[in-house]
């Protein structure tokens, strides 16, 4: 676990641009919000794409909001959940639900609400370079020498090595195959390499990541999400999971910010390869960047907080058991009997 101390943008240019973007049009901090904290605690995990918006979001909360944000990047979700619901951190921006983190979340309800969501419609799955002829999960037999008998999994302990397991003991491949866990950015580099050499390889994948913008990949099928349910599961929906004093704590319009907050695969695929590509550009700085060079974008979300902020309705959490993306998937299946 290391700790990060969020510090001033590097760039005084883009930090002006920043502020001007931002001061146009945009409320300002509410006199009712008067002994509501201005220090929030966030936590990150090293998945790229969740870290890239918990450090643009930081960037619009100081730079905005006047607040003093602390981010903490830690090895794994599971980790990220308790430290929200201990009351270690205020804000988790990254919870895959109803299926990914369904243990963790379950785990850690007491404490913990869902604020909003942060991006629907995700899918997991094992996922191959386009130009290896395996289409389902049991064509990788075909490749069990040429893979060393190995997917590539992630960090030890995640959902998605379990989903691949039990998917090789679906399929009786268990002799075959086992899963190496590995971390996110391990992950990334194995493929990357192995597409570099035009080799097969199998590793564990989801949308929205940056990986899909640039290379010619795809999910084999009976691995992967609306495949083998009780393994694999429906669509799930990323949602920002905050302490559960979070609405009191802090000022309405920085709730609203948070609340009203979700990215589509454009915002997200481009924010992504910001942060992928940044070379020797510090987070903070990546971020910066990424705001100044998406004006439009940065405004649909302030105009959608300022809309919140000045309305008289009360804000509240989502249900616990709240979805959106599975929901869909279990009306269309309906509709097709």
């Amino acid at each position: 676990m290391t700790q990060h101390q969020s510090t001033p943008l590097r760039s005084f240019v883009a930090g002006l641009s920043v502020l001007a973007l931002l001061a146009v049009g945009l409320v300002g901090c509410s006199g009712d919000d008067q002994g509501a904290s201005r220090q929030m605690d966030m936590v990150t995990v090293n998945w790229i794409e969740g870290m890239a918006m918990t450090y643009m979001q930081e960037q619009i909360l100081e730079n905005r909001y006047d607040m003093e944000v602390d981010i903490r990047e830690v090895q794994g979700g599971g980790t990220a959940f308790v430290s929200v619901a201990s009351g270690d951190r205020d804000f988790f921006n990254e919870a895959w639900l109803p299926t990914t983190h369904e243990q963790p979340w379950k785990e850690n309800q007491d404490g913990s609400k869902k604020l909003g969501y942060t991006y629907r419609g995700t899918s997991v799955g094992v996922v191959v370079p386009a130009y290896v002829e395996a289409d389902t999960f049991p064509d990788l037999t075909s490749y069990q020498q040429e893979l060393d008998g190995t997917l590539n999994g992630i960090e030890s302990g995640a959902a998605i090595n379990d989903q691949m397991e039990n998917t090789l003991e679906l399929y009786d491949m268990n002799d075959a195959f086992s899963v190496s866990a590995a971390s996110g950015p391990a992950n990334w580099q194995a493929l990357e390499s192995a597409i570099g050499d035009n080799e097969p390889i199998a590793v564990a994948g989801w949308k929205p990541h940056w990986k899909w913008n640039r290379f010619d990949i795809k999910y084999v099928n009976g691995a992967k999400t609306g495949h083998n349910v009780d393994i694999w599961g429906q669509p799930e929906d990323i949602f920002t999971i905050v302490g559960d004093d979070f609405i009191d704590k802090f000022p309405r319009e920085v709730v609203c910010f948070l609340q009203e907050f979700e990215a589509n695969d454009e915002q997200v695929g481009s924010l992504m390869s910001a942060f992928n590509e940044r070379g020797d550009m510090s987070k903070e700085e990546a971020a910066a960047q990424w705001i100044e060079n998406n004006p439009d974008d940065v405004e649909q979300w302030m105009n959608q907080a300022e809309e919140c902020a000045n309305s008289d309705e009360e804000l509240e959490y989502l249900p616990d058991d709240a979805t959106y993306s599975t929901d869909q998937a279990e009306m269309s299946e309906q509709d097709e009997m």
